[in-house]
């Protein structure tokens, strides 16, 4: 009996690499979720890291931290926008000239009502890290 040769793949074959994608599909899946949360944590504490340092150049030279953040920053300023935090996102809350609270406030989209705060003592909290 004369068998030519076939190129291809047989049934059985195709089927086994089916099953591996979707095995590799169903591991991968929740591990992307968590990057983005980590994601959105690491542009919060990126923007909060900058306002702590104003806070910082803003007690050098005036003796005590301002208890309104329009005092570092300009209400009309863009210096904080990024891909998930808007400047207008963030705030300083129970701040006093010697001590405060920082936060970030999701308003939009992926975001809407997460939270990261950071106190004058270098504390992170909130609803976002992960």
């Amino acid at each position: 009996m004369n068998r030519k040769n076939k190129a291809g793949f047989t049934l059985v074959e195709l089927m086994v690499v089916a099953i591996i994608v979707a095995i590799l599909a169903a591991v991968a899946i929740p591990l992307m979720s968590g990057n983005k949360r980590k994601a959105y944590a690491t542009e919060a504490q990126a923007g909060l890291g900058t306002l702590r340092t104003q806070m910082s150049v803003y007690k050098a030279e005036k003796g005590g931290y301002p208890t309104v953040l329009t005092a570092i920053l300009p209400a009309t300023s863009t210096e904080l926008d990024g891909t998930y935090f808007k400047t207008s996102d963030y705030s300083l809350t129970a701040g006093t000239s010697s001590n405060y609270t920082l936060q970030a406030r999701g308003s939009t989209g992926d975001v809407n009502t997460l939270t990261v705060t950071l106190t004058d003592a270098g504390v992170w909290g909130g609803t976002l890290i992960p």
